[in-house]
Protein backbone atom coordinates (compact mmCIF):
# COMPACT_ATOMS: atom_id res chain seq x y z
CA UNK A 1 0.00 0.00 0.00
CA UNK A 2 2.86 2.24 1.18
CA UNK A 3 4.37 1.94 -2.59
CA UNK A 4 1.18 2.25 -4.45
CA UNK A 5 0.55 5.72 -2.39
CA UNK A 6 4.30 7.03 -2.87
CA UNK A 7 3.82 5.57 -6.72
CA UNK A 8 0.80 7.72 -7.08
CA UNK A 9 1.67 10.60 -5.18
CA UNK A 10 4.93 11.07 -7.25
CA UNK A 11 3.46 10.45 -10.43
CA UNK A 12 0.96 13.07 -9.77
CA UNK A 13 3.95 15.63 -8.63
CA UNK A 14 6.52 14.36 -11.50
CA UNK A 15 3.20 14.96 -14.18
CA UNK A 16 2.80 18.53 -13.07
CA UNK A 17 6.42 19.08 -13.81
CA UNK A 18 6.33 17.69 -16.77
CA UNK A 19 3.21 19.17 -18.25
CA UNK A 20 4.62 22.68 -18.39
CA UNK A 21 6.73 22.51 -21.36
CA UNK A 22 4.35 19.70 -22.67
CA UNK A 23 1.28 22.53 -22.33
CA UNK A 24 4.30 24.95 -24.36
CA UNK A 25 4.93 22.80 -27.11
CA UNK A 26 1.49 22.57 -27.27
CA UNK A 27 0.65 26.10 -27.48
CA UNK A 28 3.40 26.86 -29.97
CA UNK A 29 2.95 23.75 -32.42
CA UNK A 30 -1.24 23.98 -32.31
CA UNK A 31 -0.99 28.11 -33.37
CA UNK A 32 2.16 28.50 -35.46
CA UNK A 33 2.57 24.44 -37.02
CA UNK A 34 6.66 25.12 -36.16
CA UNK A 35 7.79 22.32 -34.05
CA UNK A 36 10.31 24.49 -32.13
CA UNK A 37 13.08 22.18 -30.44
CA UNK A 38 14.93 25.36 -28.49
CA UNK A 39 11.69 25.54 -25.79
CA UNK A 40 13.31 23.54 -23.12
CA UNK A 41 17.19 25.32 -23.90
CA UNK A 42 15.10 28.73 -23.65
CA UNK A 43 13.36 27.29 -19.98
CA UNK A 44 16.69 26.89 -19.04
CA UNK A 45 18.00 29.75 -19.84
CA UNK A 46 15.53 31.64 -17.81
CA UNK A 47 16.30 29.25 -15.31
CA UNK A 48 19.24 30.38 -14.59
CA UNK A 49 18.37 34.49 -14.74
CA UNK A 50 16.07 33.42 -11.90
CA UNK A 51 19.07 31.59 -10.21
CA UNK A 52 21.41 34.59 -10.73
CA UNK A 53 18.75 37.18 -9.39
CA UNK A 54 17.31 34.67 -6.69
CA UNK A 55 19.25 35.96 -3.80
CA UNK A 56 17.84 39.60 -4.21
CA UNK A 57 14.28 38.38 -4.28
CA UNK A 58 12.71 35.42 -5.10
CA UNK A 59 9.41 36.49 -6.12
CA UNK A 60 10.75 39.06 -8.09
CA UNK A 61 13.75 36.15 -9.85
CA UNK A 62 10.86 34.12 -10.86
CA UNK A 63 9.12 37.01 -12.41
CA UNK A 64 11.88 37.53 -14.55
CA UNK A 65 12.62 34.91 -15.73
CA UNK A 66 9.28 34.45 -16.77
CA UNK A 67 9.42 37.67 -18.71
CA UNK A 68 13.20 36.44 -20.40
CA UNK A 69 11.78 33.47 -21.63
CA UNK A 70 8.27 34.97 -22.94
CA UNK A 71 10.58 38.19 -24.41
CA UNK A 72 13.19 35.04 -26.04
CA UNK A 73 10.14 33.46 -27.21
CA UNK A 74 8.49 36.28 -28.70
CA UNK A 75 11.57 37.77 -30.31
CA UNK A 76 12.89 34.09 -32.14
CA UNK A 77 9.17 33.60 -33.66
CA UNK A 78 8.79 37.45 -34.87
CA UNK A 79 12.82 37.30 -36.19
CA UNK A 80 13.16 34.09 -37.09
CA UNK A 81 10.60 31.66 -37.09
CA UNK A 82 7.62 32.95 -39.32
CA UNK A 83 10.16 34.95 -41.63
CA UNK A 84 10.98 31.54 -42.05
CA UNK A 85 7.48 29.63 -41.99
CA UNK A 86 6.30 32.41 -44.46
CA UNK A 87 8.63 31.52 -46.81
CA UNK A 88 9.29 27.46 -46.68
CA UNK A 89 5.89 26.58 -44.48
CA UNK A 90 6.18 23.97 -42.19
CA UNK A 91 9.13 22.31 -43.06
CA UNK A 92 10.14 19.53 -40.65
CA UNK A 93 13.89 19.30 -41.15
CA UNK A 94 14.53 22.74 -41.79
CA UNK A 95 13.12 23.52 -38.45
CA UNK A 96 14.40 21.03 -36.84
CA UNK A 97 17.56 22.34 -37.69
CA UNK A 98 17.00 25.29 -37.44
CA UNK A 99 15.56 25.56 -33.18
CA UNK A 100 17.90 22.98 -32.54
CA UNK A 101 20.91 25.06 -33.46
CA UNK A 102 19.06 27.99 -31.11
CA UNK A 103 18.73 25.14 -28.34
CA UNK A 104 22.40 25.32 -28.90
CA UNK A 105 23.11 28.87 -29.17
CA UNK A 106 20.88 29.08 -25.97
CA UNK A 107 23.45 26.14 -24.39
CA UNK A 108 26.35 28.13 -25.52
CA UNK A 109 24.95 31.43 -24.09
CA UNK A 110 24.31 29.66 -20.29
CA UNK A 111 27.74 28.33 -19.98
CA UNK A 112 28.90 31.43 -21.09
CA UNK A 113 26.74 34.40 -19.08
CA UNK A 114 26.55 31.91 -16.08
CA UNK A 115 29.35 30.76 -13.62
CA UNK A 116 28.08 27.50 -12.73
CA UNK A 117 27.03 24.52 -15.09
CA UNK A 118 25.03 22.72 -12.87
CA UNK A 119 22.88 24.60 -10.12
CA UNK A 120 19.71 24.07 -7.78
CA UNK A 121 16.75 26.70 -7.22
CA UNK A 122 16.04 27.31 -3.62
CA UNK A 123 12.84 28.31 -3.62
CA UNK A 124 10.49 28.12 -0.84
CA UNK A 125 8.97 24.73 0.26
CA UNK A 126 5.50 26.65 1.33
CA UNK A 127 5.53 24.32 3.98
CA UNK A 128 4.33 20.03 4.24
CA UNK A 129 1.41 18.05 3.49
CA UNK A 130 0.56 14.30 3.86
CA UNK A 131 -1.82 13.08 0.79
CA UNK A 132 -2.60 9.15 1.37
CA UNK A 133 -0.09 9.43 3.85
CA UNK A 134 3.10 10.26 1.81
CA UNK A 135 4.56 13.64 2.63
CA UNK A 136 5.53 16.14 0.46
CA UNK A 137 6.28 19.62 -0.19
CA UNK A 138 3.92 22.28 -1.08
CA UNK A 139 6.22 23.53 -3.62
CA UNK A 140 5.54 20.04 -5.55
CA UNK A 141 1.79 20.60 -5.22
CA UNK A 142 2.03 24.14 -6.15
CA UNK A 143 3.30 22.75 -9.53
CA UNK A 144 0.53 20.09 -10.39
CA UNK A 145 -2.15 22.49 -9.11
CA UNK A 146 -0.26 25.60 -11.48
CA UNK A 147 -0.20 23.21 -14.46
CA UNK A 148 -4.20 22.40 -14.11
CA UNK A 149 -4.74 26.09 -13.87
CA UNK A 150 -2.73 26.90 -16.59
CA UNK A 151 -4.42 24.09 -19.06
CA UNK A 152 -7.64 26.04 -17.92
CA UNK A 153 -6.92 29.56 -18.32
CA UNK A 154 -5.16 28.66 -21.66
CA UNK A 155 -9.15 27.26 -22.59
CA UNK A 156 -10.35 30.77 -21.29
CA UNK A 157 -8.08 32.90 -23.50
CA UNK A 158 -9.06 30.44 -26.34
CA UNK A 159 -12.81 30.95 -26.22
CA UNK A 160 -13.39 34.00 -24.45
CA UNK A 161 -10.86 36.75 -25.13
CA UNK A 162 -9.97 38.62 -28.95
CA UNK A 163 -6.39 37.35 -28.72
CA UNK A 164 -7.65 33.60 -28.50
CA UNK A 165 -10.09 34.30 -31.73
CA UNK A 166 -7.30 35.84 -33.41
CA UNK A 167 -5.28 32.43 -32.59
CA UNK A 168 -8.10 29.92 -33.90
CA UNK A 169 -8.33 32.31 -36.68
CA UNK A 170 -4.74 32.68 -37.67
CA UNK A 171 -4.08 28.61 -36.65
CA UNK A 172 -6.98 27.41 -39.22
CA UNK A 173 -6.11 29.72 -41.98
CA UNK A 174 -3.56 31.93 -42.48
CA UNK A 175 -4.15 33.33 -45.43
CA UNK A 176 -7.66 34.82 -44.77
CA UNK A 177 -6.59 35.57 -41.23
CA UNK A 178 -4.24 38.23 -42.73
CA UNK A 179 -6.98 39.39 -45.11
CA UNK A 180 -9.17 40.29 -42.30
CA UNK A 181 -6.56 42.15 -40.73
CA UNK A 182 -5.72 39.87 -38.14
CA UNK A 183 -1.60 40.71 -37.14
CA UNK A 184 -0.35 37.31 -37.28
CA UNK A 185 3.33 37.92 -36.74
CA UNK A 186 2.22 38.93 -33.44
CA UNK A 187 -0.10 36.48 -33.30
CA UNK A 188 2.84 33.95 -33.85
CA UNK A 189 4.89 35.83 -31.71
CA UNK A 190 2.73 36.00 -28.38
CA UNK A 191 1.94 32.05 -28.47
CA UNK A 192 5.69 31.88 -29.04
CA UNK A 193 6.20 33.43 -25.75
CA UNK A 194 3.85 31.94 -23.74
CA UNK A 195 5.23 28.75 -24.80
CA UNK A 196 8.40 29.33 -23.77
CA UNK A 197 7.09 31.20 -20.24
CA UNK A 198 5.62 27.75 -19.54
CA UNK A 199 9.28 25.96 -20.39
CA UNK A 200 11.25 28.67 -18.20
CA UNK A 201 8.26 27.55 -15.45
CA UNK A 202 8.79 24.20 -15.88
CA UNK A 203 12.56 24.43 -16.04
CA UNK A 204 12.76 26.68 -12.60
CA UNK A 205 10.07 24.11 -10.88
CA UNK A 206 12.35 21.41 -12.00
CA UNK A 207 15.42 23.16 -10.83
CA UNK A 208 14.05 23.93 -7.45
CA UNK A 209 13.12 19.90 -7.22
CA UNK A 210 15.60 18.35 -8.60
CA UNK A 211 19.00 20.03 -10.54
CA UNK A 212 19.26 21.89 -13.84
CA UNK A 213 22.62 21.93 -16.26
CA UNK A 214 23.43 22.49 -19.85
CA UNK A 215 21.63 19.06 -20.87
CA UNK A 216 18.42 19.74 -19.22
CA UNK A 217 16.95 21.73 -21.47
CA UNK A 218 16.83 19.31 -24.22
CA UNK A 219 15.72 16.54 -22.14
CA UNK A 220 13.00 18.36 -21.19
CA UNK A 221 12.60 19.58 -24.82
CA UNK A 222 12.44 15.74 -25.77
CA UNK A 223 10.18 14.51 -23.24
CA UNK A 224 7.80 16.99 -23.60
CA UNK A 225 7.51 16.31 -27.61
CA UNK A 226 7.54 12.77 -26.70
CA UNK A 227 4.53 13.65 -24.34
CA UNK A 228 2.97 15.89 -26.52
CA UNK A 229 2.93 13.61 -29.70
CA UNK A 230 1.49 10.48 -27.21
CA UNK A 231 -1.36 12.95 -26.32
CA UNK A 232 -1.63 14.16 -29.95
CA UNK A 233 0.88 17.35 -30.72
CA UNK A 234 -1.36 20.43 -30.46
CA UNK A 235 -4.11 19.25 -28.21
CA UNK A 236 -3.74 20.67 -24.48
CA UNK A 237 -6.22 17.90 -23.11
CA UNK A 238 -3.97 15.41 -24.68
CA UNK A 239 -0.71 16.60 -23.79
CA UNK A 240 -1.73 16.79 -20.12
CA UNK A 241 -3.18 13.30 -20.42
CA UNK A 242 -0.49 11.58 -21.63
CA UNK A 243 1.28 13.84 -19.12
CA UNK A 244 -0.28 12.31 -16.30
CA UNK A 245 0.07 9.11 -17.43
CA UNK A 246 3.76 9.23 -18.13
CA UNK A 247 4.73 10.99 -14.90
CA UNK A 248 2.93 7.41 -13.30
CA UNK A 249 4.72 5.15 -15.54
CA UNK A 250 7.98 6.90 -14.39
CA UNK A 251 7.09 7.25 -10.56
CA UNK A 252 6.46 3.56 -10.33
CA UNK A 253 8.81 2.20 -12.53
CA UNK A 254 11.56 3.85 -10.13
CA UNK A 255 9.57 1.49 -7.56
CA UNK A 256 9.14 -1.56 -9.01
CA UNK A 257 12.55 -1.99 -11.52
CA UNK A 258 15.89 -0.05 -10.89
CA UNK A 259 15.82 3.35 -11.86
CA UNK A 260 17.60 3.04 -15.43
CA UNK A 261 14.71 1.21 -16.86
CA UNK A 262 12.52 4.30 -16.52
CA UNK A 263 13.42 5.67 -19.99
CA UNK A 264 13.43 2.50 -21.87
CA UNK A 265 9.89 1.66 -20.63
CA UNK A 266 9.03 5.55 -21.01
CA UNK A 267 9.71 5.18 -24.84
CA UNK A 268 8.70 1.68 -25.29
CA UNK A 269 5.44 2.28 -24.21
CA UNK A 270 5.49 5.68 -26.27
CA UNK A 271 6.18 3.52 -29.39
CA UNK A 272 3.06 1.41 -28.67
CA UNK A 273 0.75 4.32 -28.13
CA UNK A 274 1.65 5.45 -31.70
CA UNK A 275 1.43 2.29 -33.60
CA UNK A 276 -1.99 1.71 -32.34
CA UNK A 277 -2.93 5.47 -32.33
CA UNK A 278 -0.56 7.34 -34.98
CA UNK A 279 -2.17 11.05 -34.26
CA UNK A 280 -2.10 10.67 -30.41
CA UNK A 281 -4.61 9.71 -27.66
CA UNK A 282 -6.89 12.40 -28.22
CA UNK A 283 -5.84 12.94 -31.95
CA UNK A 284 -3.35 16.08 -32.80
CA UNK A 285 -5.27 19.18 -33.73
CA UNK A 286 -3.96 22.23 -35.33
CA UNK A 287 -5.97 24.84 -32.52
CA UNK A 288 -5.08 25.95 -29.01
Amino acid sequence: MTILANGFVNGLIMAGVLALPVLGIAVIYGMTGIINFAVGSIGVFSAFVTWYFLSTNAVLAVFLGLAVGFGLGYLVQAALLTPIYEKRKADLNLFFLVTNSLGLIFVGLTRTIFPRPNIGLNLPRMGSLTILGVQTSGLKLFALLFSIASLLLLRVVEKRTRVGKSWRATSQNLRLAKIVGINTTRAFGIASGIGCMLGALGAILWGSLYNLNLSTGFDLTFMGYIIAVVGGIGNILGGMLAALIMGMVMSFAGYVVHGSWQSVILYGIAMAVLVLAPKGILGSERSV
